[in-house]
Order: structure tokens, then sequence, then C-alpha cells
């Protein structure tokens, strides 16, 4: 007999939104087809207008110390006694900056840019659609987009640059510069894409050579001031101990000095050599007209789902 209590049955919802979805998208799949369609077509076109890139990779880590293939200590262990600079050196450990964390930073930005900025060849590589040969000045780039946008900054009283400085070199090396880490030690993989191989390839290595020879040019500009500057506080001492912690600080500082002027890689070595495929690697066919079909295929189940609740709510 009925207890009286009552059963409540929900219905399978799932089942039933998942067969709507079904029956909707085989009732539409014209429209699923054009949409795939589109975007497959789209993704063609955008490759054929899109110019193709090299992709150029180096690999580099900080400078070793020890090893058959090492730059050597800068400053001799000196046995028996703390190093003189080092107990000259002011704030605690945790604020040390490596000349490889230097390199990291600088790589193609801030004076390396302007480094860059003055050699013209580098600059006809890294802007060769606003160098014209045959009039041999810079120029307005062609196209229709850069005179869009030379149409609206003229609204504003502002104009397009036309000579490259040191800041659009830094903003154009930003745009194209890839580092990342190598696994989980401290060697990074630089990238850098360009239309002409060649021309990538001694982008690059122009960069990393700027890098280096900066850091270098600075640290010796470094340690210059401070032999000077140790060399003439020992014309005014005449206490022993005083004098020989500075001779000791003096000594330190030319051991410095002559390391500087080895030459070796300052601040990273280069693991691996600027290298590039020989066939453009950028954009990848291969990723993009599938993941292409993939978006317009996407786009139009959800035009079908719009289409099929607008329907319902209507009925």
């Amino acid at each position: 007999m009925p207890d009286g209590s009552l059963t409540l049955r929900t219905p399978d919802t799932a089942g039933v939104d998942f067969r709507a979805l079904v029956l909707t998208a085989l009732s539409g799949w014209r429209v699923l087809a054009v949409f795939a369609l589109a975007g497959v077509t789209l993704a063609l076109g955008a490759l054929w207008v899109v110019p193709p890139e090299h992709t150029v990779v180096m690999i580099v880590g900080p400078t070793a110390r020890v090893g058959s293939a090492a730059m050597g200590a800068r400053i001799p262990v000196m046995a028996g006694r703390e190093s003189a600079l080092g107990a000259a050196e002011p704030g605690p450990g945790d604020e040390a900056l490596s000349d490889y964390a230097r390199y990291l930073e600088l790589f193609g930005s801030g004076p390396v840019a302007e480094r860059l900025a003055g050699d013209p060849a580098f600059l006809r590589s890294l802007f060769p659609e606003r160098w014209s040969a045959e009039e041999g000045e810079w120029r307005p780039p062609p196209g229709l987009l850069p005179m869009v946008k030379r149409l609206l900054l003229a609204l504003v009283g502002r104009r397009d640059w036309v000579e490259p400085d040191a800041e659009r070199v830094a903003r154009a090396l930003r745009d194209r510069l890839v580092i990342d880490m190598v696994r989980s030690g401290p060697m990074r993989r630089i990238a850098l894409r360009h239309r002409d191989r060649g021309a990538g390839l001694e982008m690059l290595g122009r960069i990393a050579a700027a890098t280096d020879a900066h850091l270098r040019a600075e640290a010796a500009r470094r340690s210059a001031a401070q032999i000077a500057h140790v060399k003439a506080r020992l014309a005014g001492v005449t206490v022993t101990e005083h004098r020989r912690a500075l001779n000791d600080l003096l000594s330190d500082q030319e051991r410095v000095a002559m390391m500087i002027e080895v030459d070796l890689p300052f601040a990273a070595d280069p693991i691996q050599a600027p290298t590039a495929s020989a066939l453009p690697d950028w954009p990848n066919p291969v990723a993009v007209v599938p993941l292409s079909g993939l978006v317009g295929l996407l786009a139009g189940a959800f035009v079908l789902s719009v289409r099929a609740a607008w329907r319902g709510s209507a009925a």
C-alpha cells in the first residue's frame, strides 16, 4: 500500500541537454561547415599577407670560474687572509647583483640600445621597411595601416617617427626578443625573429656583443676610478696598518683591471652560438590553419546555440 509519501523524480537533464546539443549541431551542420571553412580561409589569407620570419636562437650562461673552458676567477683567492676588496664591499649579501643578471636585464635595452643606435648597418637591418636604399635615407613606411596611423597622429597634432633613435631601437628589440629559462638552471634561451636569416643571425650576435662590451667598459671604468682613488689616499696616509690595507685593496683592484682586459666573454658565455633553420618557421601553418578551423567551428556552434535559445524563448 502506498504510505502517502511523495517521491520526486527529476529527469536526466544532462542527457536531455546533450541530446539537444547533438540535434542542434546535426541540424545546423551547414552553419558549422561554413564557419569552419571561413576560419581556415582567413588563416590562409593571413599566412599569405604576413611575411614569414626565421627564429634565431642562442643559449647563454654565466661565465664559469672553474674548469678548462672557464675564464677563471677575476680576483685570485689568497690563502690566509680575507680579500680586502670583499671586506670593503658595502651592503648585505642579498643585495649582490651579478654581471650575468645585469647582462640579461640590459640585453638590447637602455645603454646597450644607445650603442646599437650608433651603428647604421644595424639600424637598416632592424628597420628595413623604413630605409630607402635608392634614396639613401629614412622614410615613413609604405602601406595602408601606416598611412592611417600617420593620419590619426596628424589629427591630434603629432607625427610619426622617421629616423630611429635609441628609444625606438629599445622598443623594437623589446618586442622581438624573447628570453626563456632552459630547464631549471641559470642558462637562458634568447630568441629573435627576422625576415632575413643572415641578418637575424648577425643582429643577435651584435646585440650580445654590445651588451657584453657595455658591461666590460662599465667594469673597467669603475675599476680605474677605484684604483685612482686608492692611490690618491695612499699619498696622504702614514699609519702602517692603514697603508697595508690600502695596498691590499689596490692590489686586488689591479688584478680585477687586468682580468677585465682578457679577451674572453665578460658577463655571459655563449653556450650555443646564434642559429636559425634554413626555412622560415613563423608563423607555422601546421598550427595556425587547424586552430583557425577549430575557432571557426566553435564560433558556429555558439551561433547555433544562440539561435536555438532564441527560437525556444519565442515558442
